[in-house]
């Protein structure tokens, strides 16, 4: 009967976090870490999801858009970035400033002072390395 709960509880969570392994998370995304992205979610205010505080260079995403959208900083230290549309699965690593595609990382990449956001259609989920925690934002469709 042990045997047979501990199946069932494995099987349980690969199904919680197999819509993280579809959008082709990096390989350093550990399934505890996908697990994050899967179950924790966080509400955004007026379109917009906070990933990094103003301590960490205010990181956000666009969760009222119809593309796949990130800004971060402020005034002149600030940038944007515009992906594909919303209803296209796309995985980027926010890492110095910058947003790079999960399979060209630079030379010399640091996973611990990065984020990997997951866009998907109905959401988007995150991992933050600088503070070891993630979740997800659920999309509002923009009309």
């Amino acid at each position: 009967m042990r045997v047979l709960s501990c199946v069932v509880l494995a099987t349980a969570l690969l199904y919680t976090v197999v819509g993280c392994w579809k959008t082709n998370l990096p390989d350093f995304v550990t399934a505890r870490q996908k697990i994050d992205m899967e179950t924790k979610e966080y509400w955004s205010k007026g379109g917009v999801g906070l990933l990094l505080g103003p301590n960490d260079g205010n990181l956000f995403v666009a969760t009222k858009s119809t593309l796949n959208e990130m800004m971060w900083g402020y005034e002149e230290h600030s940038g944007k970035w515009s992906g594909q549309s919303s209803s296209t699965p796309e995985v980027v690593v926010f890492y110095e400033g910058k947003v790079w595609s999960a399979q060209s990382l630079p030379p010399g990449f640091d996973k611990n002072k990065s984020v990997v956001v997951s866009f998907e259609e109905k959401s988007i989920r995150f991992y933050d390395f600088t503070r070891m925690s993630g979740g997800y934002y659920k999309r509002h469709n923009e009309h």
